[in-house]
């Protein structure tokens, strides 16, 4: 499903290129684009949860699906073609990262403000303190374990692709 309908997508951009150099380019400008979403939806996040009242709040959280979505599609896609890339929370450029956890920051700051997380819509110490905890809790092993995973996977596409090559 992903495969056709990236392959329309990739063939309608290599359309709109006068030559490869071109549609390169607009391909890595796919990459920008991708990142500044991320920020973009930190952004979006924060802004939602410091607006909508008590445990509306929570709703911010529905900005999450956006890159999720079409980076699972992306993926999906690519994985026809090439191995997956093997993920370095390190080499990802340290502006990108500043910004989007001082965002998510700024996002959480709001959700326990507002009263996201207590049912009566007030401030709730503990809920404060487990969303505070578990997000740097989730956000170390996130950074921990994204390498490793991305490797294996990179590894089991290899095969795969390898095997299919031979067939």
């Amino acid at each position: 499903m992903f495969k056709n309908f990236g392959d329309s997508i990739v063939n309608y951009v290599d359309g709109t290129a006068t030559d490869e150099f071109e549609a390169a380019t607009y391909h890595k400008a796919s990459s920008v684009g991708f990142y500044t979403s991320l920020i973009g939806m930190a952004l979006v996040g924060a802004i939602l949860a410091w607006v909508l009242p008590g445990r509306q709040a929570l709703w911010s959280a529905i900005v999450l699906l956006i890159p999720l979505i079409s980076s699972a599609a992306s993926t999906q896609w690519m994985r026809n073609y090439v191995a997956s890339p093997v993920i370095r929370l390190r080499d990802t450029p340290r502006g990108v990262l500043v910004i989007y956890f001082a965002l998510c920051a700024v996002w959480l700051a709001g959700l326990i403000v507002t009263g996201g997380f207590d049912p009566s819509g007030g401030f709730d110490s503990a809920g404060a303190t487990g969303a505070i905890v578990g997000a740097i809790i989730g956000a170390v092993v996130a950074g921990v374990v994204s390498q490793r995973i991305s490797k294996r996977r990179r590894q089991r596409d290899q095969a795969r692709l390898d095997a299919e090559a031979g067939d």
